[in-house]
């Protein structure tokens, strides 16, 4: 069993399915069917829908070493990105460290709070 898609409100469907494939790398799947949609692998797919008004969510991705290096690199050569090293702050600058992991937090264009996490 896989989970196949979930569905990520946003206030423009374009823009942050761009917003998902440029910083995370993702491919653009474009209109998907009532949605915009990126695929995060073989089976996963985001497709945002547009609402009016959502409250933000949490998406965190576990990622390569070389695939954490491209997203970090991305976050850092974006100036209208922030990122920290928790959830409460997501401006610090700094990311964390847990005995096995190692990661850091941002928003998207949304305020939904994304989280990169590496395995050591």
């Amino acid at each position: 069993m896989h989970l196949d898609h979930t569905i990520i409100p946003t206030k423009n469907t374009v823009s942050t399915a761009a917003f998902y494939a440029d910083i995370l790398g993702l491919t653009n799947l474009g209109h998907y069917e009532p949605f915009t949609a990126v695929a995060v692998d073989d089976n996963l797919k985001l497709l945002f829908n547009k609402k009016e008004s959502f409250e933000p969510r949490h998406y965190a991705f576990i990622v390569t070493e070389q695939e954490y290096t491209d997203i970090f690199s991305r976050i850092k050569n974006s100036p209208e990105i922030t990122f920290g090293d928790s959830p409460a702050d997501r401006t610090n600058k700094q990311v964390y460290f847990s005995s096995d992991r190692e990661g850091f937090y941002f928003d998207d264009e949304n305020g939904h709070i994304l989280e990169v996490i590496k395995h050591l």
